[in-house]
């Protein structure tokens, strides 16, 4: 359990729990629908309850959590509809990241390469950790290709949205389809298919949507 330095600036501490259930929430340390107490949480975190009253607030706008009058604050319970959502967003963004990656020359998509061939050193290795962390990587190497300050918050906040919408029924299945896709678009890329690389890039957008979309189905018709 994790908890602040005492000698922590006052500042410090708040941005620290704000980062540290941030984090929590998108690893699902805290799943969906988990209650977030303040009490509890101020125990966990070793501070007072106004650091993680303040840090709740921001979770809040994050769209990291909801908070119901007499309810109290909750791990935020994603949709379908809110999946589409995502998934429309990451699809314009990564196509135009697609396009500027294949058409520079500053050595990401060597980046790219080498991601995917250490995701598939992860998976051969059974490390799903590892692997998992990789795949982020992967999106994380194709955003930046943006240089957009401007789009820099919005990338942001979609990134921790898809990484906790990820590990919602994530396995070694997938995650052996999404590294052969990410393959896929790396080597469309290289061969000077930019047309060829969104393609793939749809289909595997639309594939992990569809494997997003089931999960969520199913764990409603449990709920």
């Amino acid at each position: 359990m994790s908890t602040i330095i005492d000698a922590v600036e006052p500042l410090q501490i708040k941005e620290i729990v704000y980062r540290k259930l941030r984090d929590a929430l998108v690893e699902h340390e805290f799943p969906p629908g988990a209650s977030l107490r303040e009490v509890t949480l101020s125990a966990r975190y070793g501070v007072s309850k106004t650091p993680i009253r303040e840090a709740l607030v921001r979770l809040e706008h994050d769209g990291l959590v909801e908070v119901a009058p007499y309810r109290g604050a909750r791990a935020r319970v994603y949709s379908i509809g809110d999946a589409r959502e995502l998934f429309a967003a990451r699809g314009i963004l990564e196509r135009e990241c697609v396009r500027m990656v294949a058409a520079s020359q500053d050595g990401r998509l060597d980046q790219l390469r080498k991601n995917v061939e250490a995701t598939r050193t992860a998976l051969d290795a059974g490390d799903l950790a590892a692997a998992g962390i990789g795949l982020d990587e992967f999106d994380d190497i194709m955003f930046s290709a943006l240089d957009n300050h401007m789009l820099g918050e919005l990338v942001d906040r979609l990134s921790l949205h898809l990484r906790r919408l990820g590990k919602i029924g994530a396995g070694q299945r997938r995650f052996e389809d999404s590294l052969a896709q990410h393959s896929a678009i790396v080597e469309a890329i290289a061969s000077g298919r930019a047309d060829a690389a969104i393609e793939v890039l749809d289909s595997h957008l639309a594939s992990v949507l569809d494997a997003q979309i089931a999960e969520l189905s199913a764990a409603a018709a449990e709920g």
